[in-house]
């Protein structure tokens, strides 16, 4: 089974996925700091990281700098989960090396769709 990390503050979204993922009996590990995050990436090194880009801290494009500089690491993928949907950002998101990405509010069947991709 694929190790899947979750990178989100907001609880909300945080639940929304979590109830997502148990209905589609997906398992992941939440967090909903960066810094912690980042502790465990280099610890566990999950397959998988889904998370919100504006963090408190470290934000999730500086989490994409982070692992993609690191060789041990940069083959992980990465989906992020933004409220910030223009194409200006779009091209940011692709140019830090993110393999997906998902605007806010998302749809739950969309993002299934797109975390199954990631899974296969």
């Amino acid at each position: 089974m694929k190790r899947i990390f979750i990178i989100e503050d907001d609880p909300d979204v945080s639940l929304l996925i979590k109830d997502v993922f148990e209905a589609n009996a997906v398992e992941a590990v939440f967090f909903s700091s960066s810094p912690l995050a980042l502790k465990e990436i280099k610890k566990q090194r999950p397959d998988i990281i889904i998370m919100d880009l504006m963090m408190p801290n470290i934000s999730g494009f500086e989490v994409c700098q982070y692992i993609r500089a690191d060789l041990k690491l940069k083959d992980i993928l990465i989906m992020v989960i933004t409220g910030y949907d223009s194409p200006k950002m779009r091209k940011d998101i692709f140019s830090y090396g993110i393999d997906d990405y998902l605007p806010k509010p998302f749809d739950v069947k969309v993002f299934m769709e797109k975390v199954n991709r990631f899974l296969k």
